[in-house]
């Protein structure tokens, strides 16, 4: 591979590496706009239908997010502060990294409202229509 190869290697990946983060950084903004009106503490997914990766915020401000982590043996979720790269805790549930970024960001303990990640379910249901069955009976 010549120097201009290794190059041109160089600026494809850093080209990739752009492109990702821009879509992390898309699929954060939607995951906080899910949460905006949400009261008290909250989390979504970071990327629809994977659980993950969850985006937490506090009365629609962003405290970071808690990812899963699987190191062979124990499962623990991770707790890491926005706009930081650094790991402040890892729990045994979901819910207690959740906490553990509300009490890092200085908020007292609060319950943790789980928000859908599909704008259908944020939507009220729409009303059920009865029916009848050939016999008579409602459906």
């Amino acid at each position: 591979m010549t120097h201009l190869d290794e190059e041109a290697v160089a600026a494809l990946r850093a080209a990739q590496l752009t492109i990702v983060n821009a879509k992390w950084d898309v699929c954060e903004e939607q995951a906080l706009q899910r949460l905006t009106h949400v009261p008290g503490l909250a989390r979504t997914p970071l990327f629809p239908g994977h659980p993950v990766i969850q985006v937490v915020a506090c009365d629609g401000q962003l405290l970071g997010r808690v990812r899963r982590h699987h190191d062979g043996r124990t499962a623990r979720w991770v707790a890491v502060p926005a706009r930081t790269g650094h790991e402040i805790d890892a729990c045994r549930t979901l819910h207690g990294a959740v906490r553990a970024l509300a009490r890092h960001a200085g908020l007292r303990r609060h319950r943790v409202t789980v928000c859908p990640s599909d704008p259908e379910a944020l939507s009220p249901p729409a009303p059920h229509r009865l029916s009848w069955r050939q016999n008579g009976h409602l459906r």
